[in-house]
């Protein structure tokens, strides 16, 4: 597609160099450093209130950093008063609180700043699934219909990197599944390199490269997902992206008998790397303490009397005060 070829494939697209933003005299974003490169997804979360949405705006030259400098493709991004208007013909930025021209079509509205031929065009509304609606006006669509226009909108201007503030807001199940789906058509059809911020983490998991975690204006963590969820920083981290149980002590009781070998003082235990067993071997035995049932799976809570545990797992009829054995998946 054409969008995709007038991509430039520089090794850092984005560079964010040390920018902070403050208000009525308190930091909302701390001195914050990162690259981005090419055609990659990065997603931005942390609590309401860590500086997401603020961080988001700066990169997009919305808002001028009061300190620091970002850059892309290598050259620096002004944002007012240094620059009449806002933004970069080169960055396009969706808000949580975007707008389409009332009293139009949606063809009107995606005509206008169209740069693609009619094919790479009628693909992209394809991917964005926008192309049974091109008849239709801004009050007979839905919430989902506006944000999937509002998102081609932006990308028949062939933007090379996509901003996308809290996209899965105000939207029901199934639109949000909707734009989800979407959201991973556009990255790895167009191959667009993209930043979400998201205030529900869980979400960015299968669709992000890379995962920058937020609290109060500050980096607590910036990996893979992967690692971010099986290797969280703290407990503000693990608990960003889901349930979790916490070991302490490099020589605690359940690593010993589990013969795990991590040598960390601080050990987070996912629920599904836990199982209930018949066999004592490698097992230690809890008693139950909470059941609840979640649809796919049933959580479980265990103790030992000094250690709780959470599970998940399909085993159904557990009831408070059974005594069960554990397992760690290693």
């Amino acid at each position: 597609m054409e969008q995709a070829s007038m991509n430039k494939h520089t090794e850092n697209l984005l560079k964010v160099d040390a920018v902070s933003k403050s208000a009525a005299g308190n930091l909302i974003v701390h001195p914050t450093s990162f690259q981005l490169s090419s055609r990659k997804k990065l997603a931005i979360v942390g609590e309401t209130g860590s500086g997401k949405s603020t961080l988001l705006r700066m990169i997009a030259g919305h808002i001028a950093p009061d300190s620091g400098s970002i850059f892309f493709n290598n050259k620096r991004v002004w944002s007012p008063p240094v620059t009449l208007l806002p933004g970069h013909p080169g960055i396009a930025y969706l808000s949580q609180d975007f707008e389409l021209r009332n009293n139009y079509k949606v063809h009107e509205l995606l005509n206008y700043k169209n740069l693609l031929s009619p094919e790479s065009a009628a693909q992209l509304y394809h991917v964005c699934k926008v192309e049974h609606l091109m008849n239709r006006k801004n009050d007979e669509l839905s919430g989902g219909e506006r944000q999937r226009i509002a998102l081609a909108k932006l990308l028949v201007g062939v933007p090379e990197l996509l901003l996308l503030d809290e996209p899965f807001s105000n939207l029901d199940l199934p639109q949000k599944k909707n734009i989800n789906a979407v959201l991973h058509a556009i990255s790895n059809q167009l191959k667009i390199t993209c930043i979400m911020v998201s205030h529900d983490p869980v979400d960015t998991l299968s669709w992000a490269d890379e995962i920058m975690v937020l609290r109060n204006g500050l980096i607590i963590q910036h990996a893979n997902p992967q690692h971010i969820y099986q290797q969280p920083a703290d407990e503000y981290v693990a608990g960003l992206f889901g349930s979790y149980s916490l070991l302490k002590g490099i020589y605690h009781p359940f690593k010993i008998k589990w013969g795990l070998n991590d040598q960390q003082p601080v050990l987070f235990i996912r629920p599904e790397q836990l199982l209930l067993t018949d066999s004592h071997e490698k097992a230690v035995d809890c008693v139950v303490t909470q059941v609840l049932f979640c649809g796919a799976y049933w959580s479980v809570t265990v103790s030992n009397g000094e250690q709780s545990l959470v599970i998940h797992t399909a085993i159904a009829g557990m009831q408070k005060g059974d005594l069960v054995w554990v397992k760690h998946r290693s």
